[in-house]
């Protein structure tokens, strides 16, 4: 099996398993660990390609592309989910004790002494 082969392998299953499990806790493992055999496998490519060899990188670009989408998706949705945490830490801290955050909005200072 020749190095493209196994890249476009590779790629296809972390394709898959994005697919297949957006949700999954260990993702961000895997899908980095599947970044670093990636680099190791494309550092071993060579210049002389076969037509074949070719169709099979644009393939992995085409899929590539596609990850990149799934998994932006995928960083707004934690982000989503961050935000929201973070307004409900603060609503219940206000609710727990409401006179806590004293703003002085709406305060008339004077200024003559």
């Amino acid at each position: 099996m020749s190095i493209v082969d196994q890249l476009h392998d590779q790629t296809l299953k972390m394709a898959a398993e994005i697919t297949a499990n957006p949700q999954s806790d260990t993702l961000v493992e895997d899908f980095d660990a599947f970044l670093i055999e990636r680099d190791e496998l494309m550092r071993d490519i060579q210049h002389e390609l076969t037509d074949q060899e070719k169709e099979k990188i644009k393939e992995i670009i085409q899929t590539d592309q596609q990850m990149a989408k799934q998994l932006t998706v995928i960083q707004n949705g934690i982000k989503a989910d961050i935000q929201a945490i973070q307004k409900k830490k603060t609503k219940q801290l206000n609710y727990q004790n409401p006179y806590q955050p004293m703003t002085s909005d709406g305060v008339y200072y004077d200024k003559r002494k």
